[in-house]
């Protein structure tokens, strides 16, 4: 038996990849997309053969919403699906300040739905064997971490502060503090950030360092800037080393990648295209298996109140110019 699924909004860039990924999953029927912008949530429809519908007609159609809209607007919309009862797998971060990121928590707990959050990092097979051995005490004693997580300036609705929450730090930090929190079982327990706007003329921070320490004493660098040149061949990065008393290890999550060179038409072309196994579409079969009740879903929305506590922590930093203590 297939779960009808639907796509909440087209605001975000994933949204047409789950799109593209729903459509061709055999164990969902891709029932609809919604959108404010009517002509823009009309094309991508049709171009995965579904129908184009208002939020809460989606509502009423889905056993389970993607919710990809601007951050700002999550809470509205989860609690849209929530009146009708229906499962959310929504897009990182939870919500653009963590009070509300544990408010939507909180109504989600009470209402006991499904809800989940946009991890595909989780469903890496790279990070996966990283985490097997990690558990199987290859590393030792877990001494120091880092993690990158680069990518393109997305533009748009995503460097407007009040719509996004902040800049470069709002957009990639979650990913890579949640898939070392997954891997060590560590929460962060402090952050010290440093951000500028150096590559474009932005109101929001395009570059961040976040120096952080685990739970265990272990120190966590992490680089989640828009550095990643617009015209470079692949999107961006996302690695995680682990340096411990008996070994290093470490993971790239996109390193299966091969070149396409081509010299036609009116310019040379060149694209890095990853073959490797789809996060993105372990992570919509994870959120079905969920619906379906064969699983509990893989990262919650605790776990995006925690990533929520280090994104503002961060903030937090950069505001007083000093280390802060995350406060969860």
């Amino acid at each position: 038996m297939t779960v009808d699924i639907g796509i909440c909004s087209t605001a975000h860039v994933n949204a047409e990849v789950y799109a593209a990924l729903l459509s061709k999953l055999p164990s969902a029927d891709l029932v609809g997309i919604s959108g404010r912008n009517t002509e823009r949530t009309r094309r991508r429809a049709d171009a995965v053969g579904t129908a184009a519908m208002s939020h809460s007609e989606l509502m009423r159609a889905a056993d389970g919403v993607v919710v990809c809209s601007p951050t700002a607007d999550h809470e509205e919309l989860i609690d849209l699906a929530l009146r009708h009862d229906v499962a959310i797998l929504c897009e990182k971060p939870l919500e653009t300040s963590l009070s509300a990121a544990k408010s939507i928590r909180d109504r989600c707990a009470e209402r006991d739905v499904v809800a989940m959050m946009a991890m595909p990092i989780r469903f890496s097979r790279p990070m996966q064997r990283l985490k097997e051995r990690y558990e199987s005490g290859a590393v030792g004693d877990l001494l120091s971490v880092s993690g990158v997580n680069r990518g393109r300036m997305p533009g748009g609705w995503f460097v407007d502060p009040e719509l996004a929450g902040g800049g470069a730090v709002a957009d990639h930090t979650d990913h890579i503090v949640d898939i070392v929190r997954w891997i060590t079982g560590e929460e962060v327990t402090e952050v010290y950030a440093e951000t500028d706007t150096r590559f474009y003329d932005i109101p929001v921070e395009d570059v961040n360092l976040l120096s952080m320490t685990l739970s265990n004493g272990a120190s966590f660098l992490l680089d989640g800037s828009w550095s990643t040149p617009q015209k470079n061949p692949f999107w961006g990065d996302a690695e995680v080393e682990l340096v411990g008393s008996k070994e290093t290890v470490s993971a790239d999550c996109f390193g299966y990648r091969y070149s396409h060179v081509r010299d036609v038409g009116h310019e040379p072309y060149n694209e890095s295209i990853y073959w490797g196994a789809d996060p993105n579409n372990a992570l919509l079969r994870g959120f079905v298996a969920a619906i379906r009740g064969e699983q509990t879903v893989a990262a919650s929305f605790d776990d995006a109140v925690r990533t929520a506590a280090v994104i503002a922590a961060a903030y937090e930093s950069v505001e007083r110019g000093e280390p802060v203590d995350v406060t969860y």
